[in-house]
């Protein structure tokens, strides 16, 4: 019964030959308008996503001393502290992709950089 009735508006509304007044054609033109001028702005932009660099720092922060003290001639005491900078940096990975999957750690880690190349000249 429902779709009767959805029906019965649609094909009165298709059949209505009205104008929408000029005033409201204006301004969705207008409206029209600036939308494609900032979406021509916005692919005029370099994205730059730094959610890698936390990782990577810290990889290097941990991972550099832990392959140091992992080394042979190292005493006992380095062979753990290498143990557990081996876990800390996996855990800096494991946190950061945990990252990625339950939040917008992308979009909040992102550059925005104009475009590179020659500039517009707007009028003259």
């Amino acid at each position: 019964m429902n779709d009767k009735k959805f029906d019965a508006a649609l094909n009165a509304a298709l059949q209505n030959s009205e104008t929408p007044p000029p005033e409201l054609d204006a301004v969705l033109k207008a409206k029209l308008y600036q939308r494609q001028e900032q979406l021509q702005g916005e692919g005029a932009q370099r994205k730059v996503h730094l959610w890698w660099l936390p990782m990577v720092a810290n990889l290097i922060v941990c991972g550099v001393p832990a392959a140091i003290f992992a080394l042979p001639i190292m005493p006992l005491a380095a062979h753990l502290a290498a143990f557990a900078l081996g876990w800390l940096a996996v855990g800096g990975v494991v946190l950061t992709l945990v990252g990625l999957k339950c939040s917008d750690l992308k979009e909040q880690l992102t550059l925005v950089l104009p475009a590179r190349g020659r500039k517009e000249i707007h009028g003259s």
